[in-house]
């Protein structure tokens, strides 16, 4: 394995800790790399901190978080700051909704992502409810085909929203914030987007680093408590 000061210190520190070489190269994938959790933790930290050019993935300015902690951190973020999103964190992000699943493996959603502050300005007028858009680094429009079969819409919206939740957490991840929003206007949703007539825009989900406070671990979060939501065996 090669690479700069860097990364060789921190081969150094991770043979010291009894991680051994063929764990850290042995696969170029997080999920099948050998070893604890905490070694493919280990992999994943020297993936993201290889050089330019290697098989690994680009270097990242924010701590990487467990996955339970994204999951905890995530929240509704409305308000942002001017930051602009790499391109390599929105596609990242975009990665995540593609790898959703969804029933029967029919992958019905289609993504356009919107960057161009003035088409964010126009987006934001689709709902009540989107001023937000207008003000994200980025917007993602969740696309469906249009359809009047109400089973086949049901399947569908479910399996848009496990993309969504997906990409929220991709973006927990890296720092991001993120929120959702319905979309009423589905004729200017079209114009502005550029979709063809048997598609409809069935959401927005706005990104952007959060203009309050960074994304942390919410310790209480406003939710029902555990035993009131769950019943064991039945209700």
């Amino acid at each position: 394995m090669g690479g700069g000061p860097v990364l060789k210190r921190a081969l150094e520190v991770v043979r010291q800790l009894g991680v051994a070489d063929e764990d850290l190269c042995s696969s170029s994938d997080p999920v099948s790399a050998p070893g604890s959790p905490s070694r493919r933790r280990t992999w994943v930290m020297l993936q993201r901190r290889a050089p330019h050019g290697s098989s690994a993935s680009p270097a990242r300015t924010v701590k990487p978080m467990e996955t339970f902690d994204a999951i905890r951190a995530r929240r509704n973020v409305r308000a942002y700051t001017d930051r602009p999103i790499p391109p390599q964190d929105l596609d990242r992000i975009l990665e995540a909704g593609r790898r959703a699943p969804s029933s029967m493996n029919d992958q019905a959603w289609d993504f356009v992502l919107v960057t161009e502050r003035e088409r964010l300005r126009e987006l934001s007028r689709v709902w009540r409810y989107a001023e937000h858009v207008a003000g994200s680094a980025a917007t993602i429009a969740l696309v469906l085909p249009a359809t009047e079969d109400r089973d086949e819409r049901d399947i569908r919206w479910f399996d848009l929203g496990q993309a969504a939740m997906a990409m929220m957490l991709a973006a927990a991840d890296l720092g991001i914030g993120s929120s959702h929003a319905a979309v009423g206007d589905q004729a200017l949703a079209r114009e502005l987007l550029g979709l063809p007539e048997d598609r409809e825009c069935a959401m927005l989900l706005a990104l952007g680093y959060p203009a309050d406070r960074p994304l942390r671990p919410i310790e209480e979060p406003a939710r029902r408590p555990l035993d009131e939501v769950v019943h064991r065996e039945r209700w």
